[in-house]
């Protein structure tokens, strides 16, 4: 039976177009290289879209829609309330159904594991069911090249459900992206293990694969932990791929951290997990480990939950290891690396968060080396100290742990941006010493010990606008959860694909510190250059504006062109997210998800092949809220009258691979 039901819920699920023939080996290739072979025209080329699909997958690892196994039907029905046998959003409470994190039915993780049943499940991790066709979730962050024209494509995404697990997948295709064979999988974060609210799915993600001539072909990747900071470079893998698998001899396994240690201050036996409530383990210090997150001790593995932690103890923890393990005051505690053991790391890319594309050529590239385009992120940029005693505004001093940032220069002021409980207001400081900003003028309400300083330029969208689409958090001291990120288009060149140097930033993409609806704010790190017919780039890629409140840059794919490499014009939107929810709305009022519900909340990741008849193949992510699990019983929408309740009953519909078709027109 539930085999019966998962076929049908796939075919309900994708939006479906007419087929392509296809029939060639699958490869990657150099993004740079490829060309359409097509003449040149005169005047301005623009793309139009057809109607994107939902992509399949097919042998795979877990996904979204397989439900657990051993429910007898497609439902489930805990306290009176009746749950489609498929990932849910979580209650709002945490109660039924499970709260993200945790496997079990009903939930976000249900048949993760094989025991089945009510949280937590247990017992070994299960993948895809056989002979299933199921819609590509969760999957997202694409890479997608092929060899021979667009007919069969080979694709690198990152897998990567909701606080549990991620790992880099290959798959190919053969009709598109309509649908996708599974083709191997490497660098597992959280091998085996059935979460309990207990770890987080940061490992390796924001795979690129360059094809250096001398060097072969690279794979790089982000170590989530510990990236997106100036000083951390991308993972870097040599690729040899054999029998179809591009990530053929790659580790399975290889997870990443922020390279804490530290030692245990008290003895304590940790039970073998994932049930229970776990133990708390003492140690010198919790700096530099991840929260929930796993670590080393006595060679094992334990994972901690952390719902309690403090800067000296770990809460919740349990161990993979049957029986448990003893820990004794002085064992060393171990997170783990930034760069694995067997890896290695570039340098000279500025704070990358991921590579974008090749660039044929690139002004300053020399000859014979390899040009790239890759985004600069550095979190919490525009939140560079935070306030180390509560304050009163107006006030004329504003003690701060660091005032290096902020210090004004000579006869001119520099204002900051605080929480209040009745918003983001300004103060203007004239002066500083190494704790304080003096000379302050502005700003009214009170200011809590700890809060943020914004910087000038930082986000302050209110509060009230970002809930709206799901985003912010309600706290004054976070401004807001405004994200304060800095993200920018860089470009480098590399003779080896370890070394590299950096171009500066490229221009007419977006400005950091805009905080208007018509310049983006948030640049993405997954795009695709093209050589267009006339011999211009073209650039596929993703952004966002301040009032997303998320550097993601998940509001919309854009289409720039240059004639350069450096200079492009203004993004054109080809593709964005709708923030009335209003495909959601309807399916809660009983339709059928329209193809637009699964990426009205987040649509970005773009990655472009160009087809023999002058069409591009464009594979992209989708999320149908901008967070992937909203709560059950949230309100969002833009659209007062129209508002979207997060029904009960709601699946989940994040990280989604959509594709779709895209036709030239050349306008004079």
């Amino acid at each position: 039976m539930a085999r019966r039901r998962l076929a049908t819920t796939a075919a309900i699920a994708v939006t479906t177009v007419a087929a392509f023939t296809a029939n060639a080996a699958p490869s990657f290739a150099d993004q740079g290289d490829q060309q359409d072979g097509h003449h040149r025209h005169r005047g301005t080329l623009t793309w139009s879209l057809g109607t994107p699909r939902v992509d399949r997958v097919e042998n795979g690892p877990w996904t979204l829609a397989q439900g657990d196994p051993t429910v007898d039907g497609d439902t489930v029905t805990v306290n009176g309330v009746s749950y489609p046998n498929l990932a849910v959003d979580p209650a709002g409470s945490g109660s039924v159904p499970a709260a993200s994190g945790f496997t079990g039915t009903p939930g976000p993780l249900p048949g993760y594991c094989s025991s089945g049943g009510p949280t937590p499940e247990t017992g070994s991790v299960l993948r895809q069911p056989e002979g299933t066709t199921l819609p590509m979730q969760p999957y997202y962050f694409p890479f997608v090249t092929s060899q021979d024209g667009g007919d069969k494509l080979t694709g690198l995404f990152d897998y990567r459900p909701k606080d549990g697990d991620e790992a880099v997948v290959a798959a190919t295709s053969e009709d598109h992206g309509r649908t996708w064979q599974f083709a191997g999988q490497a660098l597992e974060q959280n091998a085996g293990l059935c979460p309990d609210g207990n770890t987080n799915d940061d490992g390796q993600g924001h795979a690129f694969v360059l094809k250096v001539p001398g060097h072969g072909q690279l794979l790089y990747t982000l170590a989530r932990p510990s990236g997106d900071r100036l000083g951390t470079n991308m993972i870097v893998h040599p690729l040899h791929p054999k029998g179809g698998n591009p990530l053929a001899g790659l580790p399975a396994a290889e997870p990443v951290g922020q390279g804490g240690s530290t030692t245990a201050t008290a003895a304590v036996t940790v039970p073998a997990g994932p049930g229970g409530d776990g133990v708390s383990i003492a140690v010198g210090s919790t700096a530099k480990f991840e929260q929930p997150g796993h670590f080393t001790v006595d060679g094992v593995t334990v994972d901690c939950n952390d719902n309690a932690a403090t800067a000296t103890l770990f809460t919740g923890c349990t161990t993979r290891t049957p029986g448990g393990v003893a820990v004794k005051a002085g064992d060393p505690v171990t997170a783990d690396a930034v760069i694995p053991a067997g890896a290695e790391q570039t340098s000279g890319l500025i704070a990358p968060d991921g590579i974008i594309s090749t660039v044929p050529s690139y002004p300053g590239a020399p000859k014979g080396s390899t040009a790239v385009l890759y985004t600069e992120k550095i979190v919490d940029y525009f939140v560079p100290t935070t306030t180390t005693a509560a304050v009163t505004l107006p006030a004329a001093t504003l003690p701060v742990a660091d005032s290096t940032a902020l210090k004004p220069a000579a006869g001119a002021g520099v204002t900051v941006s605080l929480g209040t409980p009745n918003g983001i207001v300004q103060v203007t400081c004239t002066g500083a010493d190494a704790t304080d900003l003096t000379g302050c003028t502005g700003g009214t309400g009170t200011v809590a010990k700890g809060s943020n300083v914004g910087a000038p330029g930082a986000a302050t969208v209110p509060y009230a606008q970002l809930a709206k689409i799901g985003e912010g958090k309600n706290k004054p001291k976070s401004l807001y959860g405004n994200n304060e990120d800095y993200t920018v288009v860089r470009a480098a060149y590399t003779t080896d694909g370890l070394h590299f140097t950096d171009l500066g930033q490229v221009n007419g993409l977006g400005d950091p510190t805009s905080t208007s609806d018509s310049v983006l704010r948030w640049i993405g790190s997954r795009g695709t250059v093209i050589t267009n017919p006339d011999g211009s780039y073209g650039l596929f890629l993703s952004g966002a504006y301040a009032s997303d409140g998320d550097s993601d840059a998940f509001n919309q794919i854009f289409y720039s062109s240059s004639a350069d490499g450096k200079n492009w014009s203004a993004p054109q939107k080809l593709l964005s997210t709708d923030y009335t929810f209003s495909a959601l709305a309807a399916r809660a009022a009983g339709d059928d998800l329209d193809v637009a519900g699964y990426y009205g909340g987040r649509v970005y990741d773009p990655t472009v092949v160009q087809n023999d008849n002058g069409t591009l193949t464009m594979v992209f992510a989708g999320y149908s809220t901008p967070k992937p699990l909203p709560a059950t019983g949230s309100t969002y929408g833009t659209d007062p009258a129209r508002l979207y309740t997060v029904p009960a009953a709601q699946p989940a519909e994040y990280r989604t691979i959509l594709s779709v078709t895209l036709r030239p027109h050349w306008t004079k």
